[in-house]
């Protein structure tokens, strides 16, 4: 009797128990399917200064991209961190986040050789680190956005060789440089110094780096060089933007700007505004825009599944560090239009970009342009202007003299075994 209806009785017992069983494990599951709208993703962004032209492209990029959220919804928060290039501020920042839940940081360090250390602690705490524009040495990175250095450095090679060539003359210049740990600004003049290296006709008479891209430092190694040389000088490179818009603003001051080209690396908003004026000759554009762009995927991805899409590596000393890097645009006076886009209309105009064209002679056309063909073309010099005449025959003979000073006036006179011409012939204007 009683074994009877004892499998009666389990039955029973396995019935009452199942749906709590299922309901169990139903509600252990329950905390994974919180919907993705609900979930915020945390990161941050250390800049060096914010007051700087291409950081100020990054916020407001990088901000707007948040405004979008995440994909599937998730939304973003980005606590963002001026160091006002102060290193010592934006290590205390840096040191903050860890209780913030911050997942990601995007670190543009201010001094460069403490870099390395920042890096390390944010690890420590569990925070995945993308660089931006400085590659802090040896140190265990989870991404690198930066624009192409190589190619930077080879446009501004190309830049002084065409005017070399157009001028028919040694082309002697001066390379700023930033901090001697900022590896962007080592790359770009290494770049431009190896496209140098087989061309002789243009002499670099001096390269020199300035502690954490110093404009007034860099006003001081540009002194120093003009008085060196005799002011002689016929170029300033820089491989900052900021640099070479100092050296702009003070080759102005002392009348030199419409005989030394200057090159800059940035194109920050005061750069090209001296650009669009005529008094600057030409900056590579970096698009920090863009550079924008490829940080912020870089840092919510790392913050959302601990990967993103990078298209390369760099080697960082015991590291191969995941990157991105945009291109890069030589940008010349006949083209500040082009920058337009991101500052707003520049000061200046055609007039004033056409006046230093002409006091410059064979610059009056962007290198590798037709230029001014046969004709006067005035090259830099210090102390007086110096005047390469070509003369071409009609026989297609050709001869070129150097003259001290600026020409005024060309005759031709008929020596009476020509073909035509009268005396006197006709008058050329040969001056500016």
């Amino acid at each position: 009797m009683n074994r009877g209806y004892f499998p009666l009785i389990l039955v029973i017992l396995i019935i009452i128990t199942l749906p709590p069983l299922l309901c169990g494990c139903a509600g252990g599951r329950q905390p994974q399917r919180k919907p993705a709208g609900g979930q915020e993703i945390r990161i941050a962004v250390s800049l060096a200064d914010l007051e700087r032209d291409g950081n100020q492209i990054i916020k407001r990029a990088m901000t707007a991209r948040a405004g979008e959220g995440g994909q599937g919804g998730q939304k973003v928060s980005i606590t963002w961190l001026d160091a006002g290039n102060d290193p010592a501020r934006q290590e205390k920042d840096l040191e903050q986040l860890a209780d913030q839940k911050v997942r990601a940081v995007v670190l543009q360090p201010v001094d460069p050789a403490a870099g390395p250390g920042l890096v390390r602690k944010l690890a420590r705490a569990g925070i995945k680190v993308v660089a931006l524009d400085t590659l802090p040495a040896d140190s265990p990175l989870d991404g690198y956005i930066a624009f192409d250095h190589a190619r930077a450095g080879e446009l501004q090679a190309r830049y002084l060789l065409e005017m070399a060539r157009e001028r028919n003359a040694p082309v002697k210049a001066v390379i700023l440089t930033g901090d001697k740990n900022d590896q962007a600004s080592r790359e770009v003049a290494a770049s431009l110094l190896e496209n140098l290296r087989e061309h002789p006709q243009v002499q670099v008479v001096q390269v020199k780096d300035h502690p954490r891209g110093d404009p007034q430092a860099a006003l001081v190694t540009l002194e120093q060089a003009l008085a060196a040389a005799g002011g002689r000088l016929d170029a300033v490179l820089a491989t900052d933007s900021r640099l070479a818009a100092a050296a702009a603003e003070m080759l102005k001051s002392r009348g030199l700007d419409r005989q030394v080209v200057t090159l800059g690396v940035g194109a920050g908003q005061k750069a090209c505004q001296a650009l669009a004026a005529g008094e600057h000759d030409a900056e590579v554009d970096v698009m920090p825009d863009l550079m924008a762009q490829y940080a912020f995927d870089a840092a919510l991805g790392l913050a959302a599944t601990g990967h993103w899409q990078y298209d390369r590596q760099v080697k960082n000393g015991d590291f191969d560090v995941p990157a991105r890097v945009t291109p890069v645009r030589l940008v010349t006076a006949e083209e500040a239009y082009l920058l337009e886009q991101r500052w707003g209309p520049l000061a200046g105009g055609e007039g004033q970009q056409a006046g230093r064209q002409g006091q410059k002679g064979g610059q009056a056309e962007r290198p590798g342009g037709q230029g001014q063909g046969s004709g006067a073309k005035e090259g830099g010099a210090a102390g007086g202007r110096k005047t390469t005449l070509k003369i071409t025959t009609r026989d297609g003979k050709t001869m070129e003299m150097q003259i001290d000073g600026e020409i005024q006036k060309i005759e031709t006179v008929d020596s009476g075994r020509g073909e035509g011409g009268g005396a006197g012939g006709g008058s050329q204007a040969g001056g500016t």
